[in-house]
């Protein structure tokens, strides 16, 4: 039998295993095979937050997605409002991928990793463009305030040095 303090570990134990188990697990990865079945598969990475990267090209906004509707790409999943939304990201994903891998552009502008407010966004040059927007900073209206054309210059340097690759989008 246990004793009191070593039966509440326990109980605790299984309470944190439960509740990992139940937010860890999401309908993306229900659809997956069932061939490979490790703790990793349960595990994804989410793009922008859930929003649609769609959204921002078709409708001019930001728009949540839903888990419904899901794709992946570069390990990343990102969340749609639609299967027509889905559809259109296959076709094309790096289309309407996030620049810098999601993070804010004004961040890479000036070598750094901001996150981002999914609601404050602007398309550069055909590419998502990202901001960090709260009480003490707007990215966006700091990067509006900047020659853009330099601005991005320096994000993609910045990513391309770090990240060793296409800055995105």
């Amino acid at each position: 039998m246990f004793t009191k303090p070593y039966r509440n570990v326990a109980l605790l134990s299984a309470a944190a295993f439960t509740l990992i188990a139940a937010v860890a697990w999401t309908p993306a990865v229900a659809q997956s095979t069932q061939a490979a079945d490790t703790p990793e598969n349960y595990t994804i990475e989410v793009g922008i937050l859930g929003y649609s990267p769609v959204s921002y090209f078709t409708e001019g906004e930001a728009q949540p997605g839903s888990p419904k509707y899901t794709a992946t790409h570069d390990g990343v999943t990102y969340f749609f409002t639609s299967a027509e939304q889905v559809d259109l990201f296959n076709a094309n994903p790096h289309k309407y991928v996030p620049a810098y891998g999601g993070w804010c552009a004004f961040g890479a502008a000036v070598e750094n990793h901001f996150p981002i407010s999914p609601e404050s966004f602007k398309i550069v040059d055909g590419r998502l463009m990202l901001f960090l927007h709260n009480d003490e900073a707007d990215a966006l209206e700091l990067w509006n305030g900047k020659d853009e054309a330099q601005m991005v210059r320096q994000a993609d340097a910045f990513w391309k040095r770090a990240h060793g690759g296409r800055a995105g989008g």
